[in-house]
């Protein structure tokens, strides 16, 4: 392609994004905002390559002058980018799952502009693509990146020259690069990353005041990032540029890691504690009055969910952090170690060592807590099921109580009756481990439990 024909392209995407942008009308939203502000961190490059060519001419068809969001994945991230964007985009949530897209269906039966699609040629009316797709942890510890490439697949069959696309999803540094970049150069797509921070369950602060860092393959395609900034700034209160995406993806991860790292030292100090005979939470709101210098963690049982319990090898898979690693190995294999020292309070050191020799453990346990976390369902990684497994296991009775966790979802472990949370019945455990509060359940009923040791891993 000579000089001139690669400018007149280059112009063509430019002018035919601007037209996505600039001509659709703003939905109107169910929250009133405020008018959306820059936080720049930094000032977007200028290319030789994006000057204005005399010859170039817009291509812009009747069905490209409204743009169309697709968020390719609707899970916990891509309901929350459907629910922000819908209220000033037109939005297509895809996913391959009817079940998931028939419920949510339901959820945004109010929202005209907004449908959901399992059929892939659905996506070639879009003109934006977020790629919020799981990046799941293999049992050997590398990622799975099937979902993320089936994904790109699909962006690079039905993209249309001048679309916008940007992965969402928690990705290793510099795979925004090697996955998406040979596809944007070869279709001329304007290409990005933003990490997404969504914390399941959380309604304060609101998605759309949470600052978006934003990033694009400006070096790949030109004016990537200048796409990228206007596709967001009308979603977002807040944008945050950086230079380009892997600045992105690290700041993602070094977010999720610094948090896994503190609870592992706030672990740490609550194992000496317990051999000092001082209570760990004590501490911690002690500590917690400084003013300065100081950011409060808590001990818990462990870390789940999606992310901050893989997140540390995203970064080890091309990075060495050493402190990082012994951080996540040793949060991998908390309650592992937890469930063997429950085990040792219970029945003594020395019984505890000859349980191979055919001694009868027959101790009954209650773990209150099943999903990853607080508010949640979900299962991924819970700290609470590993436990919860782990002493079972140890050939312990275990049972275990949430209120949001049906019996279907953990079906090799009795789960207590809702109606059964009462203290006749909490009486007839040797003990009760808590791994979080789970909503909707009374837990002033445990201040009337005796003779039952309660171990409390939260606050």
């Amino acid at each position: 392609m000579d000089t001139l024909s690669a400018l007149q392209l280059f112009n063509n995407y430019s002018l035919l994004h601007s037209q996505y942008l600039h001509t659709m009308p703003i939905v109107a939203s169910h929250v009133q905002r405020p008018t959306p502000r820059r936080v720049l961190a930094t000032k977007p490059k200028q290319h030789s390559s994006a000057k204005t060519s005399p010859a170039a001419k817009p291509i812009v068809s009747p069905s490209e002058a409204t743009p169309l969001v697709a968020v390719i994945g609707v899970g916990f991230v891509g309901t929350g980018l459907v629910d922000s964007f819908s209220t000033k985009y037109a939005t297509m949530g895809f996913d391959i799952s009817e079940d998931r897209l028939n419920f949510l269906r339901g959820e945004f039966r109010t929202r005209s502009n907004v449908s959901f699609t399992s059929n892939e040629s659905d996506l070639a009316n879009a003109t934006h693509f977020l790629i919020s797709v799981p990046t799941l942890l293999r049992s050997d510890k590398t990622i799975d990146l099937s979902y993320l490439q089936s994904a790109l697949r699909r962006v690079e069959q039905w993209a249309r020259p001048g679309c916008t696309v940007v992965i969402e999803s928690s990705v290793s540094v510099g795979l925004t690069r090697q996955l998406l970049g040979p596809i944007a150069e070869t279709k001329g797509l304007f290409a990005g990353m933003s990490p997404e921070r969504i914390d399941p369950g959380r309604v304060e602060p609101p998605m759309h005041s949470i600052p978006k860092v934003v990033s694009g393959l400006d070096d790949v395609v030109p004016g990537s990032l200048n796409a990228v900034v206007r596709l967001y700034e009308r979603v977002f209160d807040n944008i945050v540029p950086v230079s380009k995406p892997e600045v992105a993806e690290m700041c993602k991860l070094y977010e999720n890691c610094q948090r896994m790292m503190c609870i592992a030292y706030a672990n740490e100090m609550a194992d000496a504690c317990r051999g000092l005979g001082i209570d760990a939470f004590e501490v911690s709101r002690a500590a917690a009055t400084k003013p300065f210098g100081y950011m409060p963690y808590t001990p818990s049982l462990g870390v789940g969910g999606h992310c901050i319990p893989v997140n540390p090898y995203y970064l080890l898979s091309n990075c060495e952090f050493p402190l990082l690693e012994a951080c996540a190995e040793k949060m991998n294999k908390r309650p592992a170690d937890m469930a063997k020292r429950i085990v040792g309070e219970l029945m003594g050191v020395n019984k505890l060592q000859r349980r191979d020799s055919g001694i009868d453990i027959n101790k009954k346990v209650l773990v209150v807590g099943m999903g990853f976390k607080a508010g949640q369902d979900h299962l991924v990684n819970s700290p609470g099921l590993q436990l919860a497994k782990e002493l079972k296991r140890l050939e312990l009775d275990v049972h275990f109580a949430d209120s949001l966790v049906r019996q279907s979802a953990v079906p090799d472990i009795p789960r207590l009756a809702d109606g059964d949370w009462n203290t006749k019945e909490l009486e007839t455990f040797d003990m009760i481990v808590i791994s979080f509060r789970q909503w909707g359940m009374d837990f002033d009923v445990l201040d009337r439990v005796s003779g039952v040791p309660v171990q409390m891993w939260c606050q």
